[in-house]
């Protein structure tokens, strides 16, 4: 038996540890992306160095064996919100269920009267994502919010990777900093509650609103260029009671025309074959949704971009976009 069975084991398993990551990483940018877009996914597979510390830190006469290795592959997902953390925990526990993949979640919270690191950590293994033996290979994902991730950086760096022990007084202003993670996270929500709040009656909260719903349907993370005025111009053309309602009407229009939607986007996104960009940019746009919407009654439609800069552009789309 080779005396070096950890380091060989490594060099054999190292591809599909690689591989094992890319694809990790793909899926969770995928279920995480829809919940926002500027989340960030990041990960790493273990270095050789790493694991033969730990596996002979009691000493070479009984070392710690490849498989009681679960995080040779680790990820972490990190969120502006704790909301947006609390959201894709829920998500990829049900994502998981659903798809056959083993799934083992531990919130890691502290208990009121201790100063602790909270996170959710998940242990997940897909059968389809395999080692060198054909075995699924497991994975161990984080989901923490930016500021929850900022500490757990310090900490790492100042108390757990630190060859010097911290007295105590030291460790504790580490472990404050907890607190300001935490005040920091519960701050931001509320904040967001407030301001959606406050915009929900007006036309640029209407518009923030079309927009997630417009970025979940097309997959599309690019900032909207709010052309002068047609969002509102469009918006006209809704009475009141239908303006409040709008989400709910365009999400309806999405589930019974999605597809028509979607092929006909698709023939004027860049690269497609009679791409025009002076005349194809608009497709991109959340106010696309409501030209779809409108282009059932061509002649109101019609009527409220009369004499507007967008007039041909607008109509031109809605005999695209409706279905016949």
């Amino acid at each position: 038996m080779s005396v070096n069975v950890l380091t060989e084991r490594h060099q054999v398993e190292r591809p599909h540890l690689e591989a094992a990551l890319m694809a990790w990483k793909t899926s969770l940018q995928d279920l995480a992306r829809p919940i926002d877009q500027n989340v960030h996914v990041d990960g790493r597979v273990k270095k050789l160095q790493s694991i033969l510390v730990k596996a002979y830190k009691d000493g070479p006469a009984s070392p710690r064996s490849w498989d009681s290795f679960g995080d040779l592959v680790a990820l972490k997902v990190v969120f502006p919100t704790l909301a947006g953390a609390e959201i894709f925990t829920k998500e990829l526990k049900e994502a998981a269920q659903s798809n056959g993949i083993s799934c083992a979640l531990d919130p890691r919270r502290s208990a009121p009267e201790k100063l602790e690191y909270s996170s959710d950590q998940f242990d997940l293994c897909n059968p389809k994502i395999c080692d060198a033996a054909g075995n699924g290979l497991k994975v161990e994902v984080q989901v923490r919010t930016v500021a929850s991730d900022a500490w757990y950086m310090v900490d790492h760096r100042l108390r757990y990777k630190n060859a010097t022990k911290l007295p105590a007084d030291l460790q504790r202003r580490v472990l404050r900093l907890i607190v300001l993670t935490e005040l920091f996270d519960a701050e931001v929500d509320s904040l967001i509650k407030d301001v959606n709040a406050y915009e929900s009656d007006t036309p640029a909260g209407l518009f923030n609103q079309v927009k997630e719903l417009f970025t979940d349907f097309t997959r599309s993370y690019t900032a909207p260029s709010r052309p002068e005025g047609l969002f509102e111009t469009l918006l006209s053309a809704y009475n009141k009671d239908d303006q409040l309602a709008l989400v709910d009407i365009l999400r309806e229009l999405i589930t019974k025309d999605g597809v028509h939607l979607r092929q006909v986007m698709s023939e004027h996104t860049y690269g497609a074959e009679n791409y025009v960009e002076k005349y194809d940019w608009l497709y991109t746009q959340p106010e696309a949704l409501l030209v779809a919407d409108l282009a059932r009654k061509p002649r109101l439609l019609a009527s409220t971009v009369e004499n507007t800069d967008f007039e041909q552009l607008v109509n031109s789309m809605a005999d695209e976009l409706k279905v016949n």
